[in-house]
């Protein structure tokens, strides 16, 4: 959640003087908030007081607003951000354990060290408690490994996943939840305050700050950029490689990609139903070109599980391929291709046994400005033709170097967080 890029060059002495100023500041935050008194912490359980709600949630907020507002400006590249990968029952279970010790004991981890540090006998007692249970925990983790490290790991998970929008339209709506809890809070521990609660009530100018922190999520919902802006930002790097047509591989270098069991090549159909009917290839995706933005979140989410996969976008020419293969480079998805002459060029290549048989026909040549297939068909049959299947024992390795293609496939892997992070 703080990445610093180039701390390795101050040296592991100048890495430690950092890692313990921000320690510092953060306890120190920690300690004139109030977090170091276990019956102000407690006090949010029986609604005495809100301050734990009222900063942490006002943290959030700011932070997200700032996070998202530069990540849409092109200022921070979200990717690089640790996420904790999601555990939904472990965490579950987590919770709740840590959930019922927060309300016996008083303290969470960080601010018990806190109130350690400010020598509260309590405190100290609670992280001997700690130390102990991580001791136990160790001793006795390979008894439910599995449920810990791989029960329901769905990986980097955000809002923005689970609900299919933009993260313009999660912060608003974070935002306004947030607001509406610190109303909520403030009605609760009026009617169910004592005398001696310190409620730590919201101050008179409240209204002014979350307005404007409501119009600031606003501002980040409305500078979310479009897939046609986020290619304005890659194209000087990106539009060349279409030019000097690296990115547009020969149908030969596919059959050879697709039989490598090391790769995991996926080819993206962008055709309408028509085409993709009357001929398409066998294991290619089908995802007219209408509807693949929102197919976007899903493929960069399978190239982070796995990074050893070549996606390969197709169409009747190469048209709307280039197109699709614009939206996945705005998104930063790695190793991505363009079937060079699209399904004709395949056809001309590898179709020579289905026309014998009369299932395929050469037909005019489409204009330039059409994208259309070349060929007519005796029936929709899809991926019924001898040339539909890139496994054929036809496409033998000593065929496929016949056809001299100069091989453009460099396998990249997505750049991505270096380190953890604290949930």
């Amino acid at each position: 959640m703080f990445p610093l890029a180039s701390i390795d060059v101050l040296g592991k002495a100048g890495v430690y003087v950092v890692e313990i100023f921000i320690g510092f500041l953060f306890g120190y935050a920690l300690e004139i908030s109030g977090f170091n008194n276990a019956y102000l912490l407690t006090g949010q359980f029986y609604f005495r007081n809100g301050r734990v709600i009222k900063t942490l949630f006002t943290a959030i907020i700011v932070g997200m607003v700032l996070i998202f507002g530069a990540v849409a400006l092109g200022i921070l590249d979200y990717d690089l951000i640790w996420v904790d990968p999601t555990h939904l029952w472990p965490g579950v279970v987590g919770a709740a354990i840590m959930g019922v010790g927060f309300v016996i004991g008083g303290y969470c981890p960080g601010t018990s060290v806190v109130s350690s540090v400010t020598l509260k006998k309590d405190g100290m007692f609670y992280v001997l408690g700690g130390l102990v249970g991580a001791f136990l925990f160790s001793e006795t983790e390979p008894l439910f490994h599995y449920f810990y490290n791989n029960s329901t790991n769905y990986g980097r998970v955000t809002l923005m996943d689970v609900f299919h929008t933009n993260a313009g339209v999660v912060v608003v709506a974070i935002v306004i939840m947030a607001l509406l809890l610190f109303w909520l809070n403030e009605a609760l521990v009026k009617r169910f305050g004592r005398e001696d609660s310190a409620p730590h009530p919201l101050p008179k100018q409240w209204p002014i700050g979350a307005a404007a922190i409501l119009a600031l999520a606003f501002g980040v919902w409305a500078i979310q950029p479009s897939l046609s802006q986020m290619w304005a930002r890659v194209a000087p790097e990106k539009a060349p490689l279409l030019e000097q047509y690296q990115v547009q591989i020969h149908p030969g270098e596919l059959v050879k990609t697709m039989n490598d069991h090391t790769i995991n090549t996926v080819i993206l159909d962008v055709r309408d139903d028509y085409s993709y009917n009357l001929f398409h290839l066998k294991w290619a995706r089908h995802i007219p070109l209408s509807q693949f933005p929102a197919a976007l979140p899903s493929l960069k989410k399978e190239a982070k599980d796995v990074p050893l996969t070549v996606f390969v976008v197709l169409s009747d020419d190469e048209g709307e391929a280039t197109q699709a293969w614009k939206m996945m480079a705005a998104t930063k998805i790695p190793n991505i291709y363009i079937l060079s002459g699209g399904m004709n060029e395949w056809i001309t290549i590898f179709g020579e046994e289905d026309m014998a048989e009369g299932l395929i026909f050469e037909g005019a040549t489409s204009l330039d400005t059409v994208e259309a297939l070349n060929f007519y068909f005796a029936g929709a049959l899809g991926d019924r033709y001898r040339a539909s299947d890139l496994n054929s024992d036809e496409f033998t390795e000593e065929w496929l170097e016949t056809l001299k293609f100069s091989p453009k496939i460099k396998l990249q892997r997505q750049q991505g967080p270096v380190g953890g992070g604290c949930g």
